[in-house]
């Protein structure tokens, strides 16, 4: 399962020059029109379903399971004077991305997202922390499919981060029991110049692999 998600996530990584970046452009040549979120939705048609004997001992462990992140990425482009004057290519692109593993059910999935938004005249880039959704994932209970839908939020300047997941477990005497679970904590980044890329000069900020414990609600 992680091979197959690794796999897609270096499919993922064309504009930043290090194998844990999950920027994606839908437009080359690059970096022209980002559109991230959208992207991390259609990746998801390259994860396999989650199989029923991935949730063995998954309600027991939901009670006290954590989130893994893992390949935690940063990237801030600016464009070079010159690059983005035609009103083609954005003057910044700011994003987030990262894989989550569920530690209850064994689910990775992708969350890959701007951190803002481009406003005013000749385009400012402006912070949003707010919540982004991540790629869904598809689980079964032999008869019937679920969404795993998960959710994240990045705030820039204390680097807290915050994911909430709902997940399925199918070996509770029998019974299909969902799960809402959030965790929160703030990353440890270090950040590199990245040199300059496509027009752009790049920022790129990595953290470590962390666990968060997860609250059910």
């Amino acid at each position: 399962m992680r091979n197959v998600l690794l796999h897609t996530i270096l499919l993922l990584s064309p504009l930043i020059g290090t194998p844990r970046a999950l920027l994606v452009p839908l437009s080359p040549p690059p970096p022209p029109s980002i559109d991230i979120s959208n992207t991390a939705a259609a990746a998801n048609d390259d994860l396999t379903t989650q199989d029923v004997s991935g949730n063995t001992e998954c309600a027991a462990a939901s009670t006290t399971t954590s989130f893994y992140l893992s390949f935690v990425s940063y990237g801030n482009y600016t464009a070079l004077p010159g690059t983005g004057d035609d009103g083609v290519a954005p003057p910044q692109v700011v994003s987030m991305s990262f894989a989550v593993a569920n530690a209850a059910n064994g689910v990775y999935t992708v969350c890959a997202f701007p951190l803002g938004y481009l406003a005013g005249g000749p385009g400012t880039w402006v912070d949003d922390p707010s919540w982004q959704a991540c790629a869904d994932r598809r689980d079964t209970d032999g008869k019937h499919r679920f969404t795993i839908a998960t959710g994240a939020a990045f705030g820039l300047t204390n680097r807290y981060i915050a994911l909430n997941q709902t997940w399925f477990c199918h070996d509770d005497a029998g019974r299909l029991v969902a799960y809402t679970g959030i965790a929160n904590g703030t990353l440890n980044m270090s950040c590199a110049d990245g040199g300059e890329l496509g027009g752009y000069h790049v920022e790129n900020c990595t953290s470590p692999d962390v666990q968060l414990p997860v609250t059910l609600l």
